[in-house]
Parts: structure tokens; C-alpha cells; sequence
């Protein structure tokens, strides 16, 4: 989500942060910063900046707005926040005329619509926003359109809640909240999307209209004559705010999150508002929302009358109680938290918080979370929020707690778990890799209902067909590997029809002839395995150079299944994980002729100050001796040199030159380079 600094800064007195460094805070300290956008002023000056910000699903209820952003900033930097709305000129009242009818509502299913409110508002003027109003939307990548869907968009943005606006001269008769009809459809607005230009152009933006035939499972908002919008998703054609509108009916709901999300899927209809209701705001929101675009709209358009609210208010959200205690924080933390810690943290995020007695844990704290904050359920709910504010940087490490005995004799190894590591234990000693492959690919038994890409469609029935592509990309880098023999098995799922399995695969594949076959070197796989396990193996299925095992059908016959008996080590530390390069690599070889008495590790340690005076010994990413042969009182050595660079596509005329140098240095030493 798109999250302006300047609109932020909207909510606190006290200068925030600078941007990269309150994007760096935001990052430790709650959700990813994926980016930081520089926003250009008109006549190309740096107008502020916009933060791209990751916000996760079990936070999205409070969070994909500004003032949700805002209150966690406050919380990691402690500054005081306004208790006032974005816009400072928003401040004040707007009256009811009561001359302006009331919006008649029928709401059918209060399970799927649990508040709907809406207000009629007569005399409206539809003009072009603002700079203030226009600045803020474009800011975070949301295109102007006029001063009512400006208003009702700044307001979902700032606060989170989705707002709609219809003309109240196209809707018919009263405002019915129910499920769609058999056969019936809708015209949705247009959607902006980018299309590719003609001839080769460059792609511009076009409005694309759709005609939807609706399904009895989806929720609309609805007049005499039919849909006017597909709730929690999307507003119909029929009823949109044009340049002629005069009165206009403002809708501020809550949905269903499961119904929004099931229609917005089932569609193909993604939109900021089903964003926002599929991942469940609470109903009271709507309230504050109708409220603030209402007087935005009067600051926006002077003349305008005000009706009445209509208000159905199904299931309103019960306040809810956790006990929490610094002991029991501090325990789960591995750290010192102390009552005054405990209580300040949680007020930044506007929990009540109430002593309650002590315990043999400590003081015992009722705390009341905000409404919206539905993902603060139990005790260890605000373990998470406590160790977000104080730093995860800021915790030791900390080992836990040993099981008491009577605890640790109930607990049992998990035999499935226990047969994968004693396998992997085995297969790695004799030299295989172990590989991880997408268990979705483009054909099985059981197909995905929605699956991201083409070749993502279905879960896999059998590992074999991905192992053999992996053997033949792996044998392309045997140089890079320094490897004669590909040797790769995966312990994964597969889904065939009967049902899901546990399974071994190995593949093999030879680089270069070799004595033995492949098949051969799968046979002696095999005989370790049984020697190892002590059980029988049986491939369930054999595809030339790759086989699959049933793991599941060994489980009953092992002889142990203990955790002990894997001898799990402590990683060293000495010992820090490297990246591998994801450029291209590059080989030669180079053999050399030197007399009996010259041994072939002088020959190497040429090679490598060669190498070295040419500036290029952080490119050689392996070397190797490949193959010795005497020949009239001489020795040839031969090796495979290959090159690869962790920041660019090396050159040949580039490695050509190392190569070179090289060279100059054997012939230094009166040695014959072949």
C-alpha cells in the first residue's frame, strides 16, 4: 500500500522522522518498506515521498490507511498524535436540514451486511478538486476524478473505511441490500487499466467497461429496478456520479469479509474497497467515515443540504478483555519487561489497561484492545507488540526452558520426520544434494480453483517428470560445481488420486562417460539405504536415471524412530552463509608441460599468481586438475579454470586477458603452455 509522508505527518504536531528514517523504523519495527518513491511537484521538484509498504493480512483490518500507519509510528517513536482527521480544514460541523427525506433501506441478510448507512445530500457541485485534495490522491498513485469520488476516496485512504456514492436522481424507489437474482447482471464503472498501443506504441491508459452476469451467492446493493452495485466490491454504471449530478445518496457499510471475498474472486473484480472488507473492518467505522466525507463534501461544495442518516446496525463489536502479565511477557521474550514497560507500550496502541490483582506471575494487567484490533486475542498476541516496540535487536538469545520430565515421557518423535532426516543423513554422505521443488505444476489429479500462473494449475502427482529437469540444468553447471556425477534427491508430498504420499526421489545424472552407469550408482544407493534403515525398499516407480520411493509404507517397519539417534550437531559459527552469483560463468582450460622435478602444486600456485596480477582472483570461482600424463621426461597438467563475477556478465575478451597473463606467467618459467 502507498503511504504518503507528508500525509502523515498530517497526524502529529512534532516533526516526524526524516523519510529514510522513519521507512527504516517502520521496517524493524512493524511491516516491510518494499520502496521509497520521491513524488514530483508540478514543475518537477521533489514533493514529498511515498512509502510502498507491505502490510500483512493479520494487521490489513487496521493498517491500509494512513491513520493505521500513523498510530504505529506513534507506538515505535512515541510521539503525541492528533485525535483529529488527516486534513486540519476539516475541522468543524455540518447541520441536518430536515427538509431533505431521509434514504429508505431494506437490508435482507444482516449476516452479510452487518451495518449499512446511508445519507442523501442535495445541492452538490461536481468540479474539479482542489490542489490540496488532488496532491494528497496522487501522492499515493490514485488518479483524480471529481469532489465527490475524490472525497469518498480520500477518506477510505486516510481512515480505511470504503465509501460509495450514488446519484440519487438514477436510484429508484428505496435501497435493498440482498443477494443477486438468476440471470441477473450489472454494468459495472469503467475500470482504468493499461493497454498496449497501436503499432508498436507505448501503453496508455483506457477505460475498460464490464457486463457481469451475477451468481445467486452475491451480495448487491440494489433499487426497483435492479443492481446499482456489487457490495463491498465495485459500484454499477447506472447510477454514477456524472458533471449533471445534483443529489447524491452516500453509502458506508460493512460487509461480510468472506462474501466479499468469494464475489471479488469468483468475478475477477479487484478494487481498493474489497481489499479492505475481505480482510474484515468493524462495522463502526462506517460511522466515522459517512461523518468526515460529509463535511469534506460541504467544505467542497458550499451550497449543499444534509439529510438525516439512515442507519441498520445489525452486529455491533463487542469490547473484549485479555489478562496479560510482565512475568509472563518477559518469559516468552527472554527479557527484562517491567510493569511501568508493559503499560506504557499498550497505551501507544489506545489498549485500556487495568490492574487486576497479583499472581504468582506477577501483577495482572486487564487490558481492553481498540475495537479495529482484532489480531490482539490472547496473552501471547501482545508478546508480538511489545517486542516490536522495544526492538527484536534489543532481545538476547535466550534459550528456552528445558520440558519437565512427566511433560517430555508424553511427547513422541514423529516417525515421518525421523525417516526424512535419516534418509537426508544418508544421501548426503554419499554425495547428493538435496533439492526443494514446487509442488504445483501444470497438470494433476487435483487442479487449483484459482491458480497464480498457467503452469501452477494442478499438484503434483509424481516427482519424477521436475527431478529430470532439474538433473539436466544442474549438468550445465557441472563445471561451476566441480562435478563429474549430478546427484540430487527431494523428500517431498505428491497428490495422486488415491491420495496424499510421503516420497524419496533420486535422480541421477552423468556429466561424462563413467565406469559406472547410472542406474548402477541408484543400486548402490539402494543397498546403503537397506543396510542403514534395516527395512526393504521398493521404488514405486522407475524412469530411466530417477526413482521414486513410498516413504510412508516404511514408516511402520523401522526398528527406531528417536530424535536421538540422528545426532543433531550445533552449527558452527565460524562459518557464515555466501550467496551464489546469479551471473553467467565462463570456462577454460589451459595444460602446461614441466619438467619431472616441478610438482604439480608449484603448477597450480602459478596458475593462481597469474590470475592474481591480473586483478581477477575474485573471479575464479573454482579451478581444477583435470588430467596428468608423462611424456618424454615431462609432466602435463591440465585444468579447468572457470570464471564468474558476483556484479556483471563477464566478457570473453575480458577472461581473455586474465587468460593472458597467465600464460605470460608459465612462459616465464620456461614451462610449454599447450
Amino acid at each position: 500500500m502507498k503511504i504518503s509522508y507528508n500525509w502523515l505527518q498530517k497526524y502529529f504536531d512534532k516533526p516526524l522522522p526524516k523519510a529514510h528514517d522513519l521507512a527504516e523504523l517502520i521496517n524493524a519495527h512493524v511491516f516491510e518498506v518494499e520502496s521509497e518513491q520521491k513524488i514530483s511537484g508540478q514543475n518537477g521538484e521533489t514533493a514529498g515521498v511515498a512509502f510502498d509498504i507491505k502490510v500483512m493480512p493479520d494487521r490489513a483490518h487496521y493498517a491500509l490507511c494512513h491513520k493505521g500507519i500513523a498510530r504505529e509510528v506513534r507506538a515505535i517513536t512515541g510521539l503525541g498524535m492528533k485525535a483529529a482527521v488527516a486534513n486540519s480544514s476539516l475541522a468543524g460541523v455540518f447541520s441536518i436540514d430536515k427538509n431533505v427525506p431521509a434514504v429508505k433501506v431494506n437490508v435482507d441478510d444482516k449476516k452479510l451486511c452487518r451495518r449499512y448507512m446511508a445519507r442523501r445530500i442535495e445541492n452538490v457541485t461536481i468540479d474539479k478538486s482542489p490542489k490540496w485534495l488532488k496532491e494528497n490522491l496522487e501522492s499515493v498513485d490514485s488518479r483524480s476524478i471529481n469532489t465527490i469520488v475524490d472525497a469518498t476516496n480520500y477518506v477510505m485512504l486516510d481512515i480505511g473505511q470504503p465509501l460509495h456514492a450514488f446519484d440519487a436522481d438514477k436510484v429508484k424507489g428505496a435501497i435493498t441490500v440482498r443477494l443477486a437474482k438468476k440471470n441477473e447482471k450489472i454494468e459495472l464503472l469503467p475500470e482504468r487499466v493499461l493497454a498496449d498501443g497501436e503499432n508498436g506504441a507505448e501503453k496508455k491508459w483506457v477505460e475498460k467497461e464490464r457486463n457481469l452476469e451475477l451468481s445467486e451467492t452475491d451480495l448487491v446493493i440494489a433499487d426497483d429496478e435492479g443492481p446499482l452495485a456489487i457490495a463491498g466490491v465495485k459500484g454499477g454504471k447506472r447510477a454514477e456520479i456524472s458533471s449533471t449530478t445534483k443529489n447524491i445518496i452516500l453509502e458506508s457499510a460493512n460487509f461480510n469479509p468472506v462474501s466479499v471475498r468469494r464475489t471479488s474472486t469468483r468475478l475477477d473484480v479487484r478494487s481498493d474497497s474489497s481489499k479492505r472488507f475481505e480482510n474484515e473492518i468493524i462495522p463502526e467505522l462506517a460511522e466515522e467515515a459517512i461523518n468526515i466525507v460529509t463535511l469534506l463534501i460541504t467544505k467542497l461544495s458550499q451550497e449543499t443540504k444534509v439529510g438525516a442518516t439512515t442507519d441498520i446496525f445489525s452486529t455491533p463489536t463487542k469490547p473484549w478483555t485479555v489478562s496479560v502479565t510482565s512475568d509472563f511477557i518477559s518469559e516468552k521474550l527472554g527479557a527484562n519487561v517491567t510493569n511501568a514497560d508493559l503499560q506504557d507500550i499498550l497505551r501507544r496502541y489506545d489498549c485500556i489497561v487495568r490492574e487486576n490483582g497479583k499472581s504468582q506471575t506477577g501483577e495482572i494487567f486487564t487490558v481492553t484492545p481498540p475495537l479495529d484490533r482484532l489480531d490482539l486475542k490472547i496473552p501471547e498476541d501482545f508478546v508480538d507488540e511489545v517486542a516490536r516496540v522495544m526492538g527484536y535487536e534489543s532481545l538476547s538469545s535466550v534459550l528456552p526452558p528445558s520440558l519437565p520430565a512427566n511433560v517430555a515421557a508424553n511427547i513422541h518423535d514423529d516417525a515421518t520426520f525421523y525417516l526424512s532426516e535419516k534418509v537426508k543423513n544418508i544421501l548426503v554422505g554419499l554425495g547428493f544434494s538435496e533439492a526443494l521443488l514446487y509442488s504445483l505444476v501444470p497438470k494433476g489429479f487435483y487442479e487449483i480453483t484459482y491458480p497464480l500462473a498457467s503452469d501452477k494449475c494442478a499438484l503434483r502427482e509424481s516427482i519424477i517428470p521436475r527431478m529430470k529437469e532439474v538433473l539436466v540444468t544442474n549438468t550445465l553447471n557441472a563445471d561451476l560445481l566441480g562435478a563429474d556425477t549430478i546427484k540430487i534427491f527431494e523428500i517431498g508430498k505428491i497428490f495422486p488420486k488415491e491420495g496424499e504420499k510421503t516420497v524419496l526421489c533420486l535422480g541421477v545424472k552423468n556429466v561424462k562417460k563413467s565406469k559406472k552407469k547410472e542406474l548402477e550408482i541408484l543400486k548402490e544407493v539402494f543397498v546403503e539405504l537397506k543396510k542403514t534403515l534395516g527395512v526393504e525398499l521398493n521404488p514405486d516407480k522407475i524412469a530411466d536415471n530417477v526413482i521414486e520411493i513410498d516413504l510412508d509404507v516404511l514408516i511402520g517397519k523401522l526398528k527406531s524412530s528417536s530424535i536421538a539417534d540422528l545426532n543433531f550437531q550445533a552449527l558452527p559459527r565460524d562459518q557464515r552463509y555466501h550467496p551464489f552469483s546469479l551471473y553467467p560463468f565462463i570456462t577454460r582450460d589451459i595444460a602446461v608441460f614441466v619438467p619431472e622435478s616441478v610438482i604439480g602444486d608449484g603448477v597450480w600456485n602459478t596458475v593462481k599468481q597469474g590470475i592474481q596480477e591480473a586483478g581477477a582472483e575474485d573471479l575464479l570461482a573454482r579451478g581444477s586438475l583435470f588430467d596428468v600424463f608423462k611424456k618424454d621426461n615431462k609432466v602435463s597438467y591440465a585444468y579447468r579454470l572457470v570464471f564468474q563475477s558476483y556484479k556483471k556478465t563477464l566478457t570473453d575478451a575480458e577472461v581473455g586477458q586474465i587468460m593472458d597473463r597467465v600464460y605470460s606467467e608459465l612462459k616465464e618459467r620456461g614451462w610449454e603452455v599447450r
